[in-house]
């Protein structure tokens, strides 16, 4: 009778172990397609512009949003 419950428990704990180890191997590959397809749509839907430096101060800043400094001899109004 010992024999038979002992035999029991450690296939019930096998079932169980491996459930949730296929259960995790699942999620990890949705997680890794999920990242992938959050990397893939970034990388163009972003856009970019070359920043200019102000020759007084040394700042950057866009070329549609320069504005004055304050500094004396700023090339921005």
């Amino acid at each position: 009778m010992g024999l038979l419950w002992l035999l029991i428990l450690i296939g019930l704990g096998a079932l169980v172990y491996f459930g949730v180890k296929g259960r995790i191997i699942r999620l990890r590959e949705e997680f890794e397609q999920a990242m992938r397809k959050a990397t893939q749509g970034r990388r163009s839907s972003l856009p970019s512009e070359d920043m200019i430096k102000c020759p007084t101060c040394g700042t950057y800043s866009a070329p549609g949003q320069t504005k004055n400094c304050g500094k004396q001899g700023c090339p921005y109004r």
